[in-house]
């Protein structure tokens, strides 16, 4: 079983949160700030000293490593340390940022090509998409098939397996028929197995999610749009059984911040039209309200209710610097899905299905809780003993 995290994370095209995608004008020195520990700052240290230290202990009077500080502390200090450089070597500096900025010019160039590339090779690769769909469907029964790869047995999953809460978990899992046609479930179970898209799912969803056939990926010179297909059911009409999800790329550096390029960038996204069954809108619900009155009849109100369909109707924020931060939030989450559909769910589904690509999301959020329990406990044993 592989962790995907490292995959799931490519810095040469995903746009996070807080990235140049959802671009306020970053305060300087905010770029990739991704660590939110609590910033500790240094004791500076006072510049005069005695004459009287050797100039080996003045080596270690003022040996400093960057590296150990914080982020935002380390960038401030060496940007003090260029303000604080004589003017000749500040214009040598400046001559390598100039540089640098060429370098970026052919990065731009670089990441185009490639993109270019994976648009040739995913083109390639549809002929097993259109396989994959036909067998999910049901269309065709796959002749008998021997594994020809080597897999390695894993003692802690086989451990895991054993244990009584593992037990009593898959005693939840929809037991499938043997005459059952295809595979069932197969994108609901894929989208589950994503944490960042199967929050988006809610239980009232699943039925429809069900219904889904095949998810699909067209390239555009500075957009893809996702397709989902879904089988005739009794939630959409028959003109909405192809959804679709556009995202909009900008491939070269912005002109304000041109050293945050790391590559092409989602910028907006456009959805589409729903045309749900008369009952069946999943994004709304009926609540019905009493009337103050007595013997009052009860009035039906219809209210807006979370549902994996709202994804396709995404904040309009055209101008994302005006954005509010809520707005800033929902579309950073959006674009991260977007891009994981493009690079690793759609070309990789039966692997999310099987759990040979897990993401660990929820060990890092268990491990952040345990950090943070221990750090009360550390805290309140401190306080009790004071």
């Amino acid at each position: 079983m592989h962790n995907n995290s490292s995959d799931m994370s490519s810095n040469a095209t995903i746009v996070s949160g807080d990235n140049t995608a959802l671009k306020t004008p970053p305060t300087k020195g905010s770029h990739n700030n991704n660590n939110k520990r609590q910033h500790t700052h240094s004791r500076s240290r006072s510049r005069s000293r005695s004459r009287s230290h050797s100039p080996g202990a003045m080596s270690e009077i003022f040996k400093l490593n960057p590296s150990e500080l914080p982020s935002n502390s380390r960038r401030a200090l060496l940007q003090h340390m260029v303000a604080s450089l004589p003017k000749t070597l500040q214009n040598r500096v400046l001559a390598l940022k100039h540089n640098q900025l060429q370098q970026i010019k052919i990065s731009e160039q670089f990441f185009r090509e490639v993109y270019e590339l994976e648009k040739r090779f995913y083109a390639q690769s549809c002929t097993l998409f259109d396989a994959r769909r036909d067998i999910v469907a049901g269309n065709v029964e796959p002749p008998n098939i021997e594994r020809y790869w080597h897999e390695e047995p894993d003692e802690l999953l086989e451990e895991i397996k054993s244990s009584e809460d593992f037990k009593q978990l898959a005693e939840q899992l929809p037991q499938l028929s043997a005459n059952a046609v295809g595979v069932p479930r197969f994108w609901l179970t894929v989208f589950r197995n994503v944490a960042l898209i199967s929050d988006l799912v809610q239980e009232h969803d699943e039925p429809l999610l069900e219904c889904l056939l095949d998810v699909r990926i067209r390239y555009e010179p500075d957009s893809y749009t996702i397709y989902f297909q879904f089988q005739p059911n009794e939630h959409l009409h028959t003109s909405s059984l192809v959804l679709t999800k556009k995202y909009i790329l900008r491939h070269e550096a912005d002109k304000e911040y041109p050293f945050m390029f790391e590559g092409p960038e989602i910028v907006r996204c456009e959805g589409c039209h729903i045309h749900w069954r008369d009952g069946f809108n999943l994004t709304l619900q009926t609540v019905r309200q009493k009337r103050a009155r007595k013997g009052a009849r009860h009035l039906a109100k219809v209210m807006p209710r979370e549902s994996f369909f709202r994804f396709f109707s995404p904040p309009q924020a055209m101008d994302l610097s005006l954005a509010d931060e809520k707005t800033k939030m929902v579309l950073g989450a959006d674009f991260e899905v977007g891009y994981l559909l493009r690079t690793q769910i759609v070309p990789k589904a039966i692997l999310f299905y099987t759990g040979d690509i897990v993401d660990n999301v929820n060990d890092e959020l268990a491990a952040t809780a345990d950090n943070t329990s221990a750090s009360v406990s550390s805290g309140s044993e401190g306080a009790t003993k004071a």
